[in-house]
């Protein structure tokens, strides 16, 4: 039995009670909860055969300030409260994902980096229910020498995580900012790209790149029946809206770009103090407590869900 984590003031309302009276009951253990950071949730469990999963999806832009490892970072968080096994893995030198999740004291053998030796990855380090962390280090960059020495090892990554889907439902890789061999490695190792983009219109020209990208990386797995799909940008994601006319016009020329190829998720708004407040304290930004992003990512998190069902069912999974 497997087990999801509803917020208490969630579970208050489901249940028709007051809120101060859930509290209660968790100070007197007639639930179970759990609290993380500052907030408690209620510890329910879930059926084996409700989920479905083992997908691989790389947060992947060579544009830097889109948001990227922030929602590694939450998107990670929001499906394994719902139950869902979730592995994050740093795959940025800059290691900022590990540090926003409060792993900033771990070694280089803690990292991807022994795959590319001929290695096994190494265990992943727990952070919260049903989520797990490879962390990065700033000996991540070692690498790119490492690839541009032995390009076969490009494929590494992808068969060190094939061999944790079955232990997995979900691997959200973290991509660097960046065109150049680890990036290649993160996006190939992938079932999909998520890709974030910043609503302006610098945002929207760095996608027309990244689609580029996208479809070589698609057509190589291709070719080597590792992957077969449409369109290997799984999803696009908005974010910095601002609720502004460039924002809507801004919307309607990403879209108009992607036609029919690639679905767009809700927007996640600019919100730099609560989201700087996550960062400073090392926790998901759910966890800050502004029901407005969590709003949003859950919204991001239930259009995930839904494509992988569709990409599930169309392999006949």
């Amino acid at each position: 039995m497997r087990q999801k984590l509803t917020p208490l003031s969630e579970w208050a309302r489901r249940e028709d009670i007051p809120h101060s009276t859930a509290r209660k009951m968790v100070a007197e253990g007639r639930i179970r909860a759990q609290k993380i950071g500052d907030r408690w949730y209620v510890v329910e469990d879930i059926p084996e055969d409700a989920i479905k999963g083992g997908m691989v999806l790389t947060l992947f832009t060579h544009a830097g300030g889109a948001g990227k490892t922030s929602l590694a970072r939450d998107l990670g968080f929001e499906l394994a409260s719902r139950g869902k096994r979730v592995l994050l893995v740093d795959m940025d030198p800059q290691a900022n994902l590990s540090a926003w999740l409060g792993f900033e004291d771990v070694g280089e053998r803690d990292t991807v980096l022994p795959v590319f030796e001929g290695a096994d990855l190494p265990a992943p380090k727990g952070v919260y229910p049903n989520l797990d962390l490879i962390p990065s280090h700033v000996e991540l960059a070692r690498g790119e020498v490492s690839l541009s020495r032995e390009p076969h090892n490009t494929f590494a990554l992808r068969a060190a995580l094939n061999a944790l889907r079955e232990r997995y439902d979900y691997i959200l890789v973290d991509s660097l900012p960046s065109l150049g061999s680890l990036a290649a490695t993160a996006a190939l190792a992938a079932d999909g790209l998520v890709v974030p983009v910043e609503l302006s219109r610098k945002g929207v020209q760095a996608l027309g790149t990244v689609i580029g990208v996208a479809e070589a990386y698609g057509k190589a797995l291709m070719r080597m029946r590792l992957w077969s799909g449409r369109f290997f940008v799984f999803l696009v994601v908005p974010t910095h809206a601002e609720g502004t006319a460039r924002d809507r016009e801004v919307l309607r020329l990403l879209q108009e770009r992607l036609g029919e190829k690639v679905p767009v998720a809700p927007a996640l708004s600019r919100r730099p103090a609560v989201y700087r407040e996550a960062q400073t304290r090392g926790i998901p930004v759910q966890l800050v407590g502004s029901p407005e992003v969590v709003a949003e990512l859950r919204g991001v998190a239930d259009l995930v869900e839904s494509l992988v069902k569709k990409r599930l069912e169309e392999v006949g999974v």
